[in-house]
Formats: C-alpha cells, structure tokens, sequence
C-alpha cells in the first residue's frame, strides 16, 4: 500500500539538500488561485513564477549545505536563494512527475 509523504526532499548539487513540507489543501489552493488571476479585461495573467516562489517560502523547513558567495544559506537567509531555482523546486516537487534533484 502507498503511504502519503509528509515532505519532499530536493537535493542541490552533491550534498545540498532543501526539504519543503507538503501543503495543506489550503496552501494548494491558494497557490493555484495566483498563479493564473484575472487581469482587466478578464484575461488570465500570468503570476506562476512569483506563486511558486511565495509557496517555497512558506513550505521550506530545512536547508543543508548550501552556500552563495556571503557564505551558508538557512532558514533565515533563505531569501539569497535565486526567484528562478524556488520556482523550479516548486514545479519539479509538485507540479511535474520528475525526480526531485536540481543540478547547480
């Protein structure tokens, strides 16, 4: 029998991993409601980028073994992470049937 996951773990180069928390239902809606709003004119606009970003940052629980140029990405520092690899994250962790693993 399938057992449901309570995290995804991403791994990021060698030895960096990210573990984001699954979303409630609550989450997952919202997070579908903005990626495609209504603009004037009732044309659906694009917003996916900037939803998966907002969703990273509320799903993120743990950061190993990252680093930029200012030195360890954490929790606290999560913002140094680049928009486009949340985003990515985003898609490849809940949107896409791939294997969760991002080369850098």
């Amino acid at each position: 029998m399938a057992k449901l996951r309570k995290d995804v773990e991403v791994k990021i180069g060698d030895d960096g991993k990210i573990i984001l928390k699954e979303p409630s239902n609550h989450e997952w809606n919202d997070f579908v409601a903005k990626r495609y709003p209504l603009s004037k004119g009732n044309r659906l606009k694009d917003n996916s980028s900037e939803a998966r970003v907002e969703l990273f940052d509320k799903l993120v629980v743990e950061i190993e073994n990252i680093e930029d140029e200012k030195g360890l990405i954490t929790l606290e520092t999560k913002e140094r992470i680049p928009a486009r690899l949340k985003a990515e994250i985003i898609f490849k962790a809940f949107e896409s049937e791939e294997t969760v693993e991002i080369k850098n």
